[in-house]
């Protein structure tokens, strides 16, 4: 008795395929079945795997990748920046209020307005936004705006509201700007100064705010689906944002796959350290519980801040001849013991560190902590976070432990413009080198870490690729990469950073059938990646998106 043939469920043919491996790319297309890559060929080969219910779907041309995996998400900060006010792409202030005021209207009065995603350098007055700039736009309500990183700006209700005025002194750690001639607070509070404001803003505790959590990752998840990304790894995940992503895994509301670094060390300053570690040693589960829908991923730390806020941790001055004020964010001194206690629970750590100290402590300290550790270095993903100037140090213990970096491209194109003014050139030049990172045989997962830059991927992608800012300048050329050397930072690699590179991030058979068809050719100039937008997204075989009707009803 003959078997029947087992036909392809979707043929997606007359394409061109970028499959993610070493710039790899083919005419053809990609056969799909059961959830999972069938064959990768030309379309004849693809289309033979047809049969009477096979959906075919002619791409016209289009590109496919490899669904976006982006590595650094903070998905429920950014759900409720989608929720309020976004700030990312607002070209001056008169742009800002006009969000601003209209988020407040759909509110109603006295309501709080939040949002964030600015930085001075994106405005053409190159200024921060401040307390009567947001005054204009809703004097009824309180409004905070995050920037990027590190601060805020609030309109005068919600200082007074805070209790903040031109008496209120900044706190250690923090600073409250002034007007330099009234003493007034301009609305700008940095560091810890943002916990004077935090405490007047309503805040739900228990289910509440497990519920308003779901709803923020809901929101944000649902908006990356548009974009490609079919996969997140989000840092620093609170215990109850931990409960709010099982909770919608549970009620099959999870629209993407989902990897959660819990918070630990330098994140939270509430959080005690011996609690922390007990946490984790007494928790059971560790890195790589879960399923390819939602799974426990590594630890996230962090050691310093970031170089637009003068915050970093490095071992030269800043152009004005500063260097950071704010304490660390842990005790370093104790790093090594942290770690020792993470690897014996079978953690693997993600360190965010921006200056070149803060790298060089965390690199150190990683190699003594493995010397003799009886952990599975094959399934350890341990990285680095951010990493903006690596020495040859860090290099070399990151290539010899086999110690990722987590980079963000994106971060030059938001806030590149404000790094001439803060460090010097020479130090530019060597800025997120990606380049000297492959050539050290160190893995590069690049990614948006939205909310701190934008979650389109193609803007990262433009980023690595130009090294260009949003005014047009070069920060590091030296590093740039071609767009078929890019993308499998954005695909492959991110599944690296999860321990899932042999199931997703590239399009090859046995694989889950993850892919984003692109509305143009991914082999364009590198200008045209700025608009680049995506036509459909498959996750496991099921189409999730699909902008121009590409898949035919039946």
């Amino acid at each position: 008795m003959l078997m029947k043939r087992r036909c392809a469920d979707m043929v997606l043919f007359n394409g061109t395929v970028f499959t993610g491996r070493s710039g790899e790319v083919l005419r053809g297309g990609v056969a799909i079945r059961e959830g999972r890559i069938l064959l990768v060929g030309s379309s004849p080969q693809v289309l033979a795997t047809c049969g009477d219910g096979t959906v075919r779907v002619d791409l016209e041309g289009r590109s496919v990748i490899p669904g976006i995996v982006d590595s650094h998400n903070h998905v429920i900060a950014a759900g409720r920046m989608m929720q309020g006010v976004m700030c990312f792409g607002c070209r001056n202030m008169d742009e800002l209020k006009e969000r601003v005021r209209q988020c407040a209207e759909r509110l109603g009065p006295g309501e709080w307005v939040e949002g964030g995603g600015w930085i001075e350098c994106q405005f053409e007055e190159y200024r921060a936004p401040t307390r009567w700039d947001l005054d204009e736009a809703a004097p009824a309500n309180p409004v905070v705006l995050r920037r990027l990183f590190g601060m805020v700006v609030a309109n005068s209700l919600a200082l007074r509201m805070a209790g903040i005025d031109r008496h209120t002194p900044s706190p250690p750690g923090g600073r409250i700007d002034r007007h330099p001639e009234t003493g007034e607070p301009t609305g700008i509070l940095r560091d810890a100064a943002v916990a004077l404001l935090a405490r007047a803003m309503p805040r739900k505790s228990g289910p509440e705010a497990v519920s308003e959590m779901e709803r923020a990752i809901e929101t944000a998840l649902g908006e990356y689906l548009r974009w490609g990304i079919t996969s997140v790894i989000d840092p620093g995940v609170t215990p109850l944002g931990m409960r709010a992503y099982q909770n919608l895994y549970m009620a099959g509301r999870l629209p993407l796959r989902v990897d959660m670094m819990p918070v630990w060390h330098g994140l939270r300053p509430q959080d005690v350290g011996e609690e922390l570690d007990q946490r984790i040693a007494h928790l059971g589960i560790y890195t790589g519980f879960g399923d390819r829908w939602l799974r426990v991923g590594a630890l996230k730390m962090a050691i310093d801040g970031g170089l637009g806020t003068r915050t970093a941790w490095c071992s030269w001055p800043f152009k004005d001849g500063t260097r950071s004020q704010v304490p660390l964010r842990l005790e370093v001194g104790r790093l090594e013991e942290h770690l020792r206690r993470a690897l014996e629970a079978g953690w693997s750590v993600g360190i965010h560190t921006c200056g070149d100290r803060a790298q060089d402590a965390a690199c150190s300290a990683f190699r003594r902590a493995l010397e003799g550790a009886a952990f599975d270095q094959q399934r350890s993903r341990h990285n680095i976070i951010h990493g903006y100037f690596p020495t040859d140090s860090s290099l070399k213990i990151m290539a010899d432990c086999g110690l990722a970096v987590s980079l963000q491209p994106g971060f030059i194109w938001v806030e590149g413009d404000l790094y001439f003014d803060i460090a010097p050139e020479e130090k530019l030049r060597d800025f997120k080198p990606i380049r000297r990172y492959l050539e050290a045989g160190v893995v590069v997962a690049a990614n948006s870490d939205m909310t701190s830059a934008h979650y389109n991927p193609f803007l990262g992608m433009y980023a690595a690729v130009t090294r260009r800012t949003a005014r047009g300048r070069v920060v590091g050329g030296a590093h740039a990469l071609s767009i078929r050397e890019a993308l499998p930072l954005f695909t492959l690699n991110g599944a690296y950073l999860s321990g899932e590179e042999g199931i997703k991030g590239s399009l090859e058979p046995g694989k889950l059938a993850d892919l984003a068809v692109l509305a143009g050719e991914l082999d364009c100039p590198a200008e045209e990646l700025l608009a680049m937008r995506v036509d459909l997204t498959v996750i496991e075989g099921r189409v999730v998106h699909d902008a121009r009707g590409l898949v035919p009803k039946n």
